[in-house]
């Protein structure tokens, strides 16, 4: 499929037919949120595939009962590393971009600038901004998935209104789940991606009208 008409043809799914999906068509999608691009190299993610029916329930319940979350045949965890913005480490993801002929500076010019500087170094902004910067990330990851899942000819749900870290609500079950996912202190469970393959065909959703959220130059400038 091109990419245009995956684009077009995306649909939040939530109703699921009971086939499995092949380990090699989930490989694809998870690869698709590997391969996305990242914040200095830093990658502050992690995708934990869901397929215990138990745990599943759960999550339901953590996502104020949200049917498909238990019915999806998979469900990807998408995690925030918040340690990954960790200096050691982000200085670890730029030297690999070094390394790999990515960027071309000096470990100089990597620690006095990129590591000390707000603008570069998202840890010099405090825990506001690197919970914000890790949404983001996994944000392009999650939309890269889901195109692969349109593409390899699944539906998708991106559910992210759970219990959680950052709603504070059923922490007791939140972190009953955490602990059987094996989820460390300071990564958080942030999303929820319900794949199967579609038993539903939603009508398209409307959309703002490309003049109102596209300028040319200057904010009302038509394109």
């Amino acid at each position: 499929m091109e990419v245009t008409d995956a684009i077009n043809t995306w649909r939040s799914i939530r109703k699921y037919k009971s086939q499995p999906i092949p380990d090699e068509t989930l490989r694809k999608i998870l690869e698709a949120g590997r391969r996305a691009p990242s914040w200095e190299n830093v990658q502050p993610w992690h995708f934990i595939v869901i397929e215990d029916a138990d745990i599943k329930e759960k999550l339901s319940r953590l996502a104020s009962g949200q049917k498909q979350v238990k019915q999806a045949p998979v469900v990807i965890g998408v995690c925030g590393d918040l340690s990954a913005w960790d200096k050691p480490k982000n200085r670890e993801a730029l030297m690999e971009l070094v390394q790999s002929g990515v960027i071309n500076v000096p470990e100089e010019v990597i620690d006095n600038v990129f590591l000390k500087d707000p603008v570069f170094c998202v840890a010099e902004n405090g825990p506001a901004i690197i919970l914000s910067r890790t949404f983001e990330q996994l944000g392009i990851a999650y939309a890269f998935m889901a195109i692969e899942a349109v593409n390899q000819g699944l539906g998708m749900c991106i559910v992210g209104a759970f219990a959680n870290e950052i709603t504070q609500a059923q922490k007791k079950l939140y972190q009953e789940i955490k602990t059987t996912l094996g989820i460390p202190e300071k990564m958080y469970l942030l999303c929820l991606l319900t794949i199967g393959v579609p038993d539903e065909e939603p009508k398209s959703r409307p959309r703002k009208l490309f003049d109102t959220v596209v300028s040319r130059g200057k904010v009302g400038h038509k394109f």
